[in-house]
This record gives C-alpha cells, sequence and structure tokens, in this order.
C-alpha cells in the first residue's frame, strides 16, 4: 500500500491577513488551527509534542499578537470579543501551563505486563494555576509513576493511599490497575478538584474493581492513631525544605507495621532540592525504612515559559520496613 505523503504545514501567510478585513468566521477557523493540545505525555512513550502541528511555528506569535492589538472595527462587538479572547488563548498556549487557563488532559495508562496494548484511558482536569496552588498541576513523576504501577504486582490486602495526591492521577491509576481501595489525599484547596477527577474515571474505577474516595491530610498535622495503609504512593513531593521531615512523620504514622507494607515514592531530581532529597533519604532510614529497589528515568513536563516538552530526571524507589521496624501485629 503506498504511503500517503504528509501535508506540508502552513505557514501564518497563508492564514487570513487582517488587512483584507477577513469574517469573524475566518478568522476563528484559523485561530482553531493554531490551537495547542494539552500534553498528556501518554504517546510514543510520553515523547508526543504539544500539538499536531498545522501550522509551521514561525510568526505564529506576531500573527496572534497583531489580532489582539488589532481594534477589528469591521466586525461588530461580540465577534470582536470573541476573537481577542481565542487569540489570547492561543497566545497563552505558547507561553507555558502557568500561563494557561484551566484544562483536561487524557493520560494512556497500561494496566497488563505482558500486553502493552493493554491500557486505559484517565482523564485529568486542572484548573488554571497560580504560584500557591501547583498541587492543581499533573507532574511529569505522576505520569511516570502511573506507568510503572502495571509492573508491581498489587498486594490484594493492601488499602492504598496517595500522600500529597494533587490532580489524582496515580491514585486513580492504582486504582484502576491494581483493582484496590485507594484513598486519595491533600490540602483542603486541592480536594475538590481532586474528588471530581476521581468521579470523572468512576466506571473505569468501578469496572476494574477498585474503589477511590478523596479526602483531606494535612501531614503537618497527621494523628497517631489514623488508620493504617499497606501500601503508600506518592510522587513529586518535594518543593518545600519542610517537606521531607513533614513526608516521613506522615508515612510513619499512616504506613502500617506489617512485613509487607510498602512505600512507593517517585520524584524528580532538581538540582534546587538536592540537599532535601538527601536528608529525605536519610530520614526514611531513621524511621526504619530501607530501599528495596531504586532506579532512574527521564520524562518529560510541559512547566516553563514556552509550550516545549522539557526532559525531566527522575528518581524511583520501593521503601519496605527493615527487619528490626516491623510488626505482626499492626494492620
Amino acid at each position: 500500500m503506498a504511503l500517503v505523503p504528509e501535508e506540508e504545514p502552513l505557514h501564518v501567510f497563508n492564514l487570513p491577513q487582517l488587512y483584507s478585513r477577513p469574517s469573524a468566521l475566518a478568522l476563528r477557523a484559523a485561530l482553531d488551527l493554531l490551537a495547542i493540545k494539552p500534553s498528556s505525555w501518554g504517546v510514543d512513550n510520553g515523547l508526543a509534542s504539544l500539538a499536531q502541528r498545522r501550522v509551521d511555528s514561525e510568526g505564529v506569535t506576531a500573527y496572534l499578537t497583531s489580532i489582539v492589538a488589532s481594534s477589528l472595527a469591521w466586525l461588530d462587538e461580540s465577534e470582536q470579543v470573541a476573537i481577542w479572547e481565542l487569540a489570547s488563548q492561543r497566545l497563552s498556549e505558547r507561553s507555558g501551563r502557568s500561563a494557561q487557563s484551566a484544562l483536561t488532559r487524557t493520560f494512556d495508562i497500561a494496566v497488563n505486563t505482558t500486553d502493552v496494548s493493554s491500557s486505559v484511558l484517565i482523564i485529568i482536569h486542572e484548573p488554571a494555576l497560580t504560584s500557591d496552588n501547583l498541587g492543581l498541576k499533573t507532574w511529569c513523576a505522576a505520569y511516570l509513576l502511573s506507568r510503572r504501577l502495571r509492573a508491581i504486582a498489587p498486594i490484594r490486602s493492601h488499602r492504598v493511599l496517595e500522600l500529597g495526591a494533587g490532580t489524582g492521577l496515580v491514585g486513580i491509576a492504582a486504582a484502576i490497575v491494581w483493582g484496590s481501595a485507594v484513598h486519595l489525599t491533600d490540602l483542603p484547596e486541592i480536594v475538590p478538584n481532586l474528588a471530581a477527577n476521581i468521579e470523572a474515571n468512576s466506571v473505569m474505577i468501578a469496572g476494574s474493581g477498585g474503589s477511590a474516595l478523596a479526602g483531606v491530610l494535612d501531614w503537618g498535622d497527621v494523628e497517631a492513631s489514623v488508620d493504617k495503609f499497606g501500601t503508600i504512593v506518592v510522587a513529586d513531593p518535594i518543593y518545600s525544605p519542610e517537606h521531607p521531615r513533614l513526608l516521613v512523620q506522615a508515612v510513619g504514622k499512616c504506613l502500617s507495621r506489617q512485613r509487607d507494607a510498602r512505600l512507593l515514592i517517585e520524584l524528580p531530581l532538581r538540582d534546587e532540592y538536592a540537599r532535601e532529597i538527601v536528608e529525605l533519604k536519610d530520614r526514611m532510614q531513621r524511621l526504619g525504612l530501607a530501599i528495596k529497589d531504586e532506579s532512574e528515568e527521564t520524562g518529560r513536563d510541559d512547566w516553563g515559559p514556552t509550550d516545549a516538552l522539557t526532559e525531566v530526571r527522575c528518581w524511583h524507589a520501593t521503601y519496605e520496613w527493615a527487619r528490626s521496624s516491623y510488626s505482626s501485629s499492626d494492620r
């Protein structure tokens, strides 16, 4: 069968030019062509570009800026507003995730170790971001840990706790891939979106035999009598000097002391938090947890000043209690 040659991308000169006073319909069609789809890092091993580019990127920013700056005097007022808003949205899509409005991503997560084509599409909504609510973004480490779950055998008797669940990708994936009962937790301002994402994937969760529940858990305010969990999962938990101490404190109070209890952690190796990562490992050891296995891997993330995906080196570890630290009586 002959291959169909790939269509040459358009140039901005092929799009409606303002000097020709194009209609609102023509401008809207052009702006739709320039839309950048949210990255889910779930195609081609996470190396997919942010968009199926049908227009050469050269000159696009200038083209969009000219639309925003134009009076669009030949259009009526409602059309002007609609076109300005669309053009502004296209510009924000090219300014990195922090500049974008709310979006919904779809993550393709494998569920079977022997059949790589067996996967589920997990829907994750992210509200618009500000510097103080970064838990509302799905980070590279969460995707990498979610993708790893299929290779880790579930322990059927374990309830699973996710600490710092954020948008919930890891916990939702655990409920689906493992068929486990998962409690996803975060701070109060994060939980409403977390709960909404659980609901958006509820049919797949129930179909897998799992369950998922969202709740508030502040690492600095965990009661000693809190329920114990056989498995804890956590992704990208360090972005403050206080986090190693608080995270290990929460793990110590929430992780069962049974022999098969385990903690799965994935975090990016950011230079600015290298000291905190060392501290985290030291505190885990002092708590009585030992690394069963660890590895490093490279993923992609869309956090930055442009729409380009950037490489992120991440560290994964599975922790278990050292022989002297577990108890057969703890459930």
